[in-house]
C-alpha cells in the first residue's frame, strides 16, 4: 500500500513531523528518531495510534504534488526534519562566512551597555533599541514544499552605534526563524 502525503505541521517539542494524505482527511507522524505513526487530530494534539507496518510506503510530494522522497518503516532515511535541515544549511554558513555565535555577539554588544549608562533590562538593549538597516536574501532553498531563506540584516544601535549582520532561516510560510546562524560584526 502507498500513500502520497504532504507536510502538515511540525511538533518540534514531542519530535513529531504531521503528514496529510493528499485528497484525504487522513494523517500520520513522523518521529524524528525514525518511525511513521498512524494519527488522529485530537484536541489541538497529534497522538501517535498504531505503528505503521514495514510494507507501507509514503511518497512525500510537494504542494505541486511532486514526489521529494519515498519512506517506509521498512526503508527509513531519507527525512529530515525542518529543524535539521536549517542546522544543515545554518551549518554551512557559519563555516563559509566565519560567523560569530550568539554568546560572542551578546558579550561584544552587553560591553557598552553601563558606558552609556543605560540601566534598563539586558534583553531591551540586545533586541529591541537596535534597528534594522536594511534586509535581504542570501539564498533560498526548498524543503517538505516549503520555501526557505537565508536573510542577512544589517542592524545597528542608535545609543552605542555599533552595527552589525545578523544571518538566519526564515520559514517563508510562517514568517519563523528556523535557525540563527550567526553574526558579523561591522
Amino acid at each position: 500500500m502507498t500513500f502520497r502525503v504532504k507536510y502538515y505541521a511540525e511538533e518540534r517539542g514531542f519530535c513529531k513531523t504531521i503528514f496529510k494524505v493528499v485528497d484525504q482527511d487522513r494523517y500520520f507522524n513522523r518521529i524524528e528518531s525514525g518511525s511513521w505513526h498512524t494519527v488522529y487530530p485530537s484536541q489541538g494534539y497529534w497522538e501517535n495510534d498504531t505503528l505503521v507496518r514495514n510494507d507501507v510506503i509514503f511518497e512525500v510530494v510537494d504542494g505541486a504534488g511532486n514526489v521529494l522522497f519515498t519512506e517506509s518503516n521498512g526503508n527509513l532515511g531519507a527525512f529530515t526534519t525542518i529543524s535539521k535541515k536549517a542546522r544543515e544549511v545554518s551549518a554551512g554558513f557559519v563555516t563559509n562566512l566565519s560567523l560569530k555565535p550568539y554568546e560572542e555577539w551578546r558579550d561584544w554588544l552587553l560591553a557598552d551597555k553601563s558606558v552609556y549608562g543605560y540601566t534598563g533590562y539586558d534583553d531591551n538593549w540586545l533586541h529591541c533599541i537596535p534597528k534594522e538597516k536594511s534586509a535581504e536574501t542570501l539564498e533560498e532553498y526548498s524543503h517538505l514544499g516549503l520555501t526557505f531563506r537565508v536573510i542577512i540584516d544589517k542592524m545597528e544601535h542608535p545609543i552605542c552605534g555599533k552595527r552589525w549582520r545578523t544571518i538566519y532561516i526564515l520559514n517563508v510560510k510562517n514568517n519563523n526563524c528556523e535557525a540563527l546562524c550567526g553574526f558579523l560584526f561591522d
